[in-house]
């Protein structure tokens, strides 16, 4: 989005900046040499390819007559909708021109980036302006009313984006998430075409749109508006929708900037950073971001330890980007052929086998995977993948560092279910990252399992089901276990028939979605002592 050459990293807005200053969200919000000391002082510490002004939702509507309520501890929101409407103009906006002053000294201190100028969509701050059922009951009821308003918050937004281009930013960015309500026909009456007039209104600079929540059937619209770059909410699987975002668009996203980043610990924090990395960094269109904004309480170290593990994460793979995108493509179009000729071929470059694995093999079983699992992808298409993908899992293993070590984790399918390339995949992940794995095959007695848990090094049983009435064999095994074996199992559970909530109720204390999700398991159980 940024720069052509490489993958831009950037978080989004500088929310965090709230905790470098002692003064109250309230005062941040009004005085700009405050602002100022808390944003600069945050970006002189958080390396990002695009700097924020310390934004926040309300800016626009507030200037247009609603009522606002400002706290100390908490950001700014709208206590009533306006009276009446109003019309200002940003640079008569007190709140508008601090913005302002910040942009300016961003864009001084820091001539090599990009700052944003950020603004709120139209048919969002229309919601704020009139109150959002109103507007919504509007869209049937009084529909012209609505346009009228909306065309009026349109105004707003383009005052006060031209302004603060004026004052140095070099990038606009729009947030609308009251738009993410609405039916893919009623966004491009009531949402598209305003977005559009933004975008266009900024033809030399970059432009960026972001839509909280689902929008996967938002996305063509979305991307008719002309916008440059697409930002989406951390609940979307980027691989599901990166086919239909055109390759002159950027694809922003998406880390959880809750419990990925804000509440996690640093290790967590690399661990999602650089898997994303690995799914997302073959595409040249791709920015790694966070899902939406962080929260204020986010600490300033877990900021830059985003930062830092996802450029660690692109780096690993820039230099081979295009290959490894190619690669991934054959698996996911089950080139046999292909995949053999292209995996020998990265291999004899002392590629890492684990990037290739991960960036290219993996990469197609999971867009694969999650594609089946919302009916866009089809069995006979995913046997395909999966020959292509063992194809190249071959090549590629024999470049894996020997072990002699005994194996730690357990793998079979449970009695009565015969689906195998769930387990497989997985088998092949976990030894990519260098465990050891004793694989007992499919529709494996419980007993069977209890007496291989009982070799020397298990400390780990997988188990996979795929059908419901193999299910129950889980509970049984787990029950087996925990009276038979003398040392300490923990079991991990996965497959179609499964879910979070029935592992613990089947016994296992860890479920595992897909193979990757496997392998962190696996890291965590056998890293720390229990």
């Amino acid at each position: 989005m940024v720069n052509s050459s490489k993958n831009s990293v950037f978080p989004i807005n500088a929310l965090p900046a709230c905790g470098l200053v002692r003064e109250g969200i309230d005062t941040i919000s009004h005085r700009a040499e405050v602002k100022k000391k808390a944003v600069l002082e945050y970006y002189s510490r958080v390396d990002a390819d695009v700097l924020f002004c310390f934004s926040d939702i309300v800016i626009q509507a507030e200037a247009m007559g609603a009522k606002i309520q400002f706290s100390p501890n908490a950001l700014p929101a709208v206590e009533r909708p306006a009276s009446g409407i109003l019309l200002p103009g940003a640079k008569d906006v007190p709140r508008m021109q601090v913005n302002q002053d910040v942009i300016q000294a961003l864009a001084r201190t820091f001539p090599q980036k990009h700052v944003a100028a950020m603004v709120y969509g139209p048919f969002t701050v229309a919601g704020q302006v009139a109150g959002e059922q109103r507007i919504m009951k509007g869209l049937r009821n009084e529909p012209d009313q609505v346009c009228r308003l909306i065309d009026q918050c349109l105004e707003v937004a383009l005052d006060y984006a031209a302004m603060q281009v004026d004052a140095g930013a070099s990038l606009v960015w729009v947030s609308d998430p009251f738009a993410s309500l609405l039916s893919p026909i009623d966004f491009e009456q009531f949402a598209q075409k305003y977005l559009a007039k933004i975008f266009l209104a900024f033809p030399g600079l970059p432009t960026a749109l972001h839509i909280c929540g689902e929008t996967t059937p938002l996305v063509a619209a979305m991307a008719a508006t002309g916008v440059k770059g697409i930002s989406f909410d951390q609940c979307m699987n980027l691989l599901t929708i990166e086919d239909q975002v055109p390759d002159h668009i950027q694809i922003i996203g998406n880390i959880d900037p809750v419990e990925d980043i804000a509440h996690a610990t640093v290790e967590h924090i690399d661990t999602v950073c650089r898997d994303l990395a690995c799914l997302m960094g073959v595409l040249p269109n791709f920015s790694l971001s966070t899902g939406c904004a962080l929260p204020i309480t986010t600490p300033v170290e877990n900021v830059t330890g985003f930062i830092q593990s996802s450029r660690a994460g692109l780096a690993k793979i820039q230099t081979h980007q295009q290959e490894l995108r190619q690669l991934g493509n054959c698996v996911y179009s089950g080139d046999q052929i292909q995949t053999v000729e292209l995996t020998q071929r990265l291999a004899a470059k002392e590629i890492a086998p684990e990037t290739i694995i991960q960036c290219a093999l993996m990469r197609a079983v999971r867009k694969a995977s999650s594609l089946y699992e919302s009916g866009r992808f089809y069995l006979p298409d995913l046997l395909l993948l999966t020959d292509a993908f063992y194809l190249g899992f071959e090549q590629v293993k024999k470049y894996l560092p020997e072990t002699d070590s005994l194996p730690q984790i357990l793998l079979g399918v449970v009695e009565g279910d015969f689906h195998e390339i769930g387990k497989d995949i997985v088998k092949a992940m976990l030894e990519a990252n260098g465990f050891p794995v004793a694989d007992l095959g499919t529709n494996v007695r419980a007993e069977d399992f209890v007496k291989a848990a009982k070799i020397p090094g298990i400390k780990i049983i997988g188990l996979s089901a795929f059908t419901t009435s193999s299910r129950k064999e889980i509970k049984k095994i787990s029950l087996l276990v925990a009276n038979d074996v003398p040392n300490r199992i923990n079991i991990m559970v996965g497959g179609a028939a499964v879910s979070a909530s029935q592992a613990k109720a089947l016994g296992a204390e860890f479920y595992a979605k897909d193979a990757v999700g496997a392998v962190s398991l696996a890291r965590q159980i056998l890293k720390e002592p229990r």
